[in-house]
């Protein structure tokens, strides 16, 4: 009786034992795969989180939607020309003993060309980890970039704070490869392959400066003197409505006007189309998207006046 009752107990204690190990085996998947959701839903592509990079997402997003208009949906990511831009700005301020500028994500539209020119592009899909406090990573490569012992020692290091992706490893001389729609690309492939007949013009509107002809133009983020064209503003907003009507979307950045009616380089936006102001009859309005996510605005759109437009732009990429 004994013998029987105990073994009907070890029978009920196995019994517990296995509910509480599924029990626990299903609450380590479940938060796994919830952690693992949370991360993709941290990775949106059209999110720059607390990073200072809108002007690699506005000019991406142009150029995507130039893409879409060939019939041809991809989605870029964003992370690769960041990490491409941190990357170099490290080894150069490395090489120069600590004395460059300062190590920032900050930029102007034409720095992304020049990225892209370089090292190309790569599908979002690819991203495996990204850059989510942008200042946190400035610093952590600037610090690196003074206490690293030699080049190949900064390289090795300052590969595990930049952004990860799921490419085959270079060799020498070579570029990562990746497969996109069954298709073998490298970087500079792909980007040839998105960017298919698609020439920027930027241009810019200072008084203090001779209109129609290209200069350096004088604001914190350019740090590698890129040139704009400089025109009236009105000449401006003729161009950029004449590309907007013919379907193009718009790289434009904007900021505060000075009293001198220079405009600061605050922030970066996709301009996408045009609406009719339902408030004012007769009136448009540019249809923009941010790069806060979908929660931000009307599902990470606003609308703003010609006004607005006119008094705020620091300059504006076309496709010409």
């Amino acid at each position: 009786m004994k013998n029987e009752e105990l073994k009907y107990k070890n029978k009920m204690l196995r019994g517990m034992i296995y509910r509480r190990l599924w029990l626990l085996t299903f609450l380590i998947l479940h938060s796994s795969f919830f952690i693992l959701s949370s991360c993709q839903d941290k990775r949106a592509r059209d999110d720059q989180g607390r990073t200072s990079a809108c002007w690699i997402y506005a000019m991406l997003e142009c150029i995507e939607h130039e893409a879409a208009m060939r019939g041809d949906s991809v989605q870029l990511s964003r992370q690769w020309l960041m990490a491409k831009e941190l990357e170099e700005q490290t080894v150069w301020h490395y090489l120069s003993d600590g004395k460059g500028a300062d190590i920032s994500l900050r930029g102007v539209g034409p720095e992304a060309i020049r990225l892209i020119n370089i090292y190309g592009l790569v599908p979002y899909q690819h991203e495996k980890t990204q850059i989510t406090r942008g200042s946190v990573t400035e610093r952590k490569l600037q610090l690196l970039a003074r206490q690293a012992l030699s080049l190949d020692d900064l390289r090795e290091r300052m590969t595990d704070m930049l952004p990860q992706f799921t490419t085959t490893r270079p060799t020498t001389g070579k570029q990562p490869a990746f497969y996109y729609l069954s298709m073998r690309y490298n970087p500079l492939q792909f980007a040839e392959s998105v960017m298919y007949y698609q020439h920027w013009h930027f241009y810019t509107s200072v008084p203090h400066h001779p209109y129609n002809t290209d200069i350096t133009l004088e604001v914190a983020d350019n740090r590698y003197h890129h040139a704009f064209t400089n025109v009236p503003i009105d000449s401006i907003t003729a161009k950029v409505l004449a590309s907007l009507k013919a379907g193009h979307a718009v790289y434009w950045e904007y900021g505060n006007p000075t009293p001198d009616g220079i405009v600061s380089s605050d922030h970066a936006m996709a301009i996408e189309g045009i609406v009719k102001s339902r408030k004012h009859p007769g009136r448009i309005m540019l249809r923009c998207k941010n790069s806060y996510g979908k929660e931000w605005g009307q599902k990470g759109y606003c609308l703003i006046s010609l006004p607005y437009f006119k008094a705020h732009t620091c300059n504006v990429g076309l496709v010409e």
